[in-house]
This record gives C-alpha cells, structure tokens and sequence, in this order.
C-alpha cells in the first residue's frame, strides 16, 4: 500500500537530516522534463558494480507460457534509478540497462508529478532521469529479448508541484500523445482486459510486456494494485543501526517461507532493502548500502538472502534488493524449476 502522509513527512525529514550530516549536494528539480532526448539516466560506476558477471537476459524464454507471474522467483531491484545518486539516497550502483541484461525483471520507478511530466526521484533527491528515460531503456530490452517481462511498481513521490492535470492525466499523456514513449508504451505496456479483477496474469499474456504495479490514485486499473488483493508485501525498511539487520532479516525471511507455501495466485514481495529509521541511525553507518553489504560484524541483507536460498527451495517471490550481487540474482533465478 501506498505510505501515510505521516510516513512520507518523517521520511522526508530523515533524508533532510541526514544530508546535513553528509558532504552531499541535491540537484535542483529540472526545468524542464517535457522532452528528455538528451538525458541518459542515472550514470552507474561499471567497475564497482556488484552485478559484474551476471547476464541472463533472456531466462523467462526458459519457462512455460501458462506460468503465472505469481508463479515466479524474480529479481528486483529498490528504487532503481539511483545508481550514482547522494550516499543516503543511493540504492543502487548498475544502470537500468545493467540491471536487466543481469536478470532483473521486477522495477522500482518512483515519479514526481512536476511540471505535468514525471521526474524520476527518490523521496526530494531528483535522479537526473525522468519517465522517458524509464520506458525507452526498458522497451529497448524488451526490443532485444521478446520473451522476458518487466514487473514495474509506478510510484507517485515526494510532492506535486506546478501541474494543471493529475497523475493519472500525465500517465494517460506518456501512453497515448507524447511522441518520444507513446508508440512504445502502446506496443510494449500491458493492458489489463475487460471487466480485469486485478489478478495477476501470466508470462504468456506479458511476454515483451511491461506489467504496471499500481502505486498511485486513479479511476482505471493500469495493473495489479500494489498491497491489493493478490499482494503480499514485506518492506520493513527503517532500521535503529546496523545492528538492527538481524531483526530485518528476520521479517524477510518469514516472507521467503510463506512464498514457499502461499497461494499461487498471490505475488509475494520481499523487500531485502532497509535504511536508517533517524539521522543517528544514519550517522551509525545504517545507509542503504551498508545495510545490503553488511559491514565488520553485521551480515549483510544480501549475503544472508543468498545462504538461505541456497538451502531452501521453491518460489521466492518477487526479491527487491538494494545493490545485489551476481550471485544472488542467479540464486533468485535458479528457483524458477518448473520441470
């Protein structure tokens, strides 16, 4: 479900508190986000990425047609336009592009209403990429692999500003007039059918697809509602420290068991992603990366996920994680056995 208002304020005002406890410098809002030819997205640094040695870009061509996406263990990603974005915000470290020839297939795209055009943010933080950058990477992967498909989570963040239309308004305007998306999107986003019950459909139906996970307000159904009906969300993400990972383990783990054994037409999610609950939390080193990577004496979120999974069969669920490794996108994978 969609956060309070209560939780959007406090969120917000951890992010404040925390750059003023870091160098770090927030780029204005763009000016202009309209037309966005010459933006790139978010600059990843390949060297340091942690995805180095993962390509799968084409592993649900592997699976049957009848499989629901419920069905599925898929890789994702938390927020996943932050590669190179301030340390408190940053979750990840590959680009978009890298992600999905790696194997992911379940996206995080969180976008400001600014301007009548969506700005790719985390919570205040613009990420120097908006929606168009968004569609045009993914439709181009799905270009090259027609059998994958890529669960998207749209999210309204941070505040509207300076709109003379809604949220849904602005959608309906990327799908149906921008020239730079709306022959992708009508090509490429998948379209829920007649009298649609919010059920999730399967990979046969989405193939070369984008599937929405709703996240916002609106009168039509774009996709599955996220925290609706056929959802089960695990996102305890505010941490106390580092010392504090056990106890978010905990939480992710129990999601992982009642993946294995839940209804198959649910789509469980996991979130291994967690950041600080306070600026203290923050000045203790609980950033989003730590808290993935683990640090001397904590196990981090990923490396804890991957020695489970090794052991533990069957469905994981859809697996949002903050900068993952090779290995546990492989391990997520390697659980889709529907032999």
């Amino acid at each position: 479900m969609a956060p309070s208002p209560t939780r959007r304020r406090s969120s917000r005002a951890l992010l404040i508190a925390a750059l003023l406890l870091a160098p770090l410098t927030l780029a204005a809002a763009p000016q202009a986000l309209a037309s966005s030819a010459g933006s790139t997205g978010s600059a990843g640094s390949s060297a340091d990425d942690r995805l180095t040695g993962a390509h799968d870009p084409a592993w649900m061509g592997r699976l049957p047609d009848d499989a629901s996406l419920a069905s599925l263990s898929i890789p994702g990603t938390h927020d996943t336009m932050t590669a190179g974005a301030s340390p408190v915000a940053q979750t990840q470290d590959a680009t978009l592009p890298e992600q999905l020839g790696a194997g992911v297939r379940a996206l995080d795209i969180r976008t400001r209403h600014f301007r009548d055009s969506f700005a790719i943010h985390h919570d205040l933080e613009y990420l120097h990429a908006n929606f168009t950058d968004v569609v045009r990477q993914v439709t181009d992967f799905l270009v090259a692999n027609p059998s994958e498909t890529v669960l998207m989570r749209l999210k309204s963040e941070y505040t509207e500003a300076e709109n003379t239309r809604t949220y849904q308004d602005t959608l309906n305007w990327y799908v149906n007039d921008n020239p730079d998306t709306r022959d992708l999107l009508r090509t490429h986003l998948w379209t829920p059918p007649a009298g649609y019950d919010g059920s999730i459909p399967t990979l046969g139906q989405t193939r070369g697809k984008i599937v929405v996970l709703q996240n916002f307000t609106a009168t039509t159904e774009y996709g599955p509602r996220w925290g609706g009906p056929y959802t089960d969300i695990q996102d305890d993400y505010a941490l106390s420290g580092l010392a504090d990972v056990s106890r978010k383990w905990g939480q992710a783990r129990a999601q992982f068991e009642r993946s294995r054994v839940g209804a198959p037409g649910t789509l469980f999610v996991n979130h291994l992603s967690a950041t600080a609950a306070d600026a203290g939390a923050v000045a203790g080193g609980a950033l989003p990366v730590t808290i993935a990577d683990g640090a001397v004496g904590v196990i981090g979120m990923n490396a804890r996920a991957l020695s489970f999974l090794a052991d533990a069969g069957g469905r994981t669920g859809v697996v949002m994680t903050d900068v993952p490794t090779a290995e546990l996108v492989t391990e997520i994978i390697a659980h889709n056995d529907f032999r």
